[in-house]
């Protein structure tokens, strides 16, 4: 899943679940919402049994941050830590619909073009608008999910054998 906001990644560890837990919960803090909140930790989410759903903590705003969820499950070589990165389900659903309207325009646009029977410059506008979209969103989820991965692989002392 390359050229979409969305990762699946696994990690395999020779750390017990309980050190695993125990490294999360050294790392992550529990969800805080309001304009005072102050956080201490580099992540904030909640830790499970056997999972976890958790996100960076950034001092600046990004709409396209990975929302990260994880199961730790025993294999025969460790652990595996199943993760997945993907985007906020209200930041996902605001894009379909950006996009279903651009895509409408376009559609409209071009009905009127092949019309007139030529092609003018408002023919382009929404494909650009969908081509901004995407890069702006592949950005700014990729640039956190990097820096994510890698903070993972850290903290779990773990190599990536799938991503």
């Amino acid at each position: 899943m390359k050229y979409l906001p969305f990762e699946r990644i696994t990690y395999r560890t020779n750390l017990s679940e309980q050190e695993i837990l125990t490294k999360l919960s050294g790392f992550v803090e529990p969800k805080k919402f309001g304009l005072g909140r102050n956080p201490i930790k580099d992540y904030e989410g909640s830790l499970y049994d056997n999972s976890f759903e958790i996100s960076r903590v950034i001092r600046n705003r990004n709409s396209f941050l990975p929302q990260i969820n994880g199961t730790i499950q025993k294999d025969n070589s460790g652990i595996q830590i199943e993760v997945t990165m993907k985007l906020h389900a209200f930041v996902l659903f605001f894009l379909i619909v950006w996009c279903s309207f651009a895509l409408f325009f376009f559609i409209g646009i071009t009905a009127r073009d092949i019309g007139n029977k030529e092609i003018s410059i408002e023919f382009f506008m929404p494909l650009l608008m969908l081509l901004f979209v995407y890069a702006l969103t592949m950005v700014g989820f990729k640039m956190e999910s990097k820096k994510s991965k890698e903070y993972l692989r850290r903290s779990f002392e773990a190599e990536i054998i799938k991503e």
